[in-house]
């Protein structure tokens, strides 16, 4: 592969509707973009839904060469994407509630079945964060739990929504260790393929005033080195406010890779798609 295909596969774009728009699929023929996320405003049904993917592997492919990862958030509960024709499974704090994590694997086996059927490869869940704030609007009953131990167990950030504001989080990697993280190393020592990063300060473990995204500190040297993770690292989406009024977007996709993130999500925004496909090949051509 040549920088600009090797950037491509590094990135992950969406668009609006349930049909590839030309100025989308243009976008893909020019900056070799590989991946691609679906939301529920892509979804009418599963027919339409199989449709939309076999298109979308006929564009990717087209361009690139290669097949595409199409990724979706069907987490189930109040995270679903799926439409009114398919199995939407209960949340995780519901499953968890159960007591038995063997409904959570019966869950993800049957939203592995549906979404394999339709041609999406690529679930972004479980949400592994430990529901440690009771006033995070982000996570509540996407959680699996408060308890630590039984976040790990069916898998764990901020009283600031990332979406709309940059989230602090003044903890020492001592009090991480004892919460957040048991999670994470649970679900790494079980092979976990991917794990997608936040766009929160730790000021403690971060100096520098970047977010964990774009922290080489964190993205390589905690979850690389210190937690011996060798997945895919995914970067949250960068036209968050979190990134895209702080630092703006095409510079957070750039520094999100050079922090080691693997694959940058830029989910919306055709113009921020742009900059950002065009801002990291230049980044990479440079050298930098």
């Amino acid at each position: 592969m040549d920088i600009r295909e090797k950037i491509g596969q590094r990135l992950v774009f969406g668009f609006p509707g349930t049909t590839i728009p030309a100025e989308f699929a243009a976008l893909v023929r020019e900056y070799k973009i590989g991946n691609v996320i679906l939301f529920r405003y892509n979804i009418e049904s599963l027919p339409q839904l199989a449709r939309l993917c076999a298109d979308i592997q006929e564009l990717v492919r087209g361009a690139t060469g290669r097949d595409a990862f199409i990724t979706i958030d069907q987490e189930g509960g109040m995270v679903t994407r799926l439409p009114w024709d398919a199995v939407n499974v209960p949340g995780s704090m519901a499953l968890a509630a159960t007591g038995k994590p063997e409904n959570a694997v019966l869950a993800a086996e049957i939203t592995a079945r549906q979404l394999r059927g339709v041609g999406v490869n690529f679930n972004l869940a479980p949400d592994l964060d430990v529901n440690s704030n009771p006033m995070n609007p982000v996570i509540g009953v996407r959680s699996f739990g408060d308890d630590p131990q039984s976040v790990a167990l069916f898998g764990a950030k901020a009283a600031v929504d990332s979406h709309i504001g940059l989230p602090r989080i003044g903890k020492t990697m001592d009090e991480l260790e004892a919460c957040e993280l048991i999670s994470f190393r649970a679900a790494i020592k079980a092979g976990i393929p991917a794990i997608m990063s936040s766009h929160i300060l730790f000021p403690n473990i971060e100096p520098n005033g970047v977010p964990a995204t774009m922290s080489r500190t964190i993205m390589h040297g905690l979850l690389r080195e210190t937690l011996g993770f060798d997945g895919l690292i995914l970067s949250d989406c960068m036209v968050m406010d979190a990134i895209r009024r702080h630092y703006g977007t095409a510079h957070g996709v750039v520094e999100a890779m050079r922090a080691g993130v693997d694959m940058v999500f830029v989910s919306s925004n055709a113009d921020l798609q742009r900059e950002s496909a065009a801002a990291a090949l230049a980044a990479a051509e440079s050298g930098s």
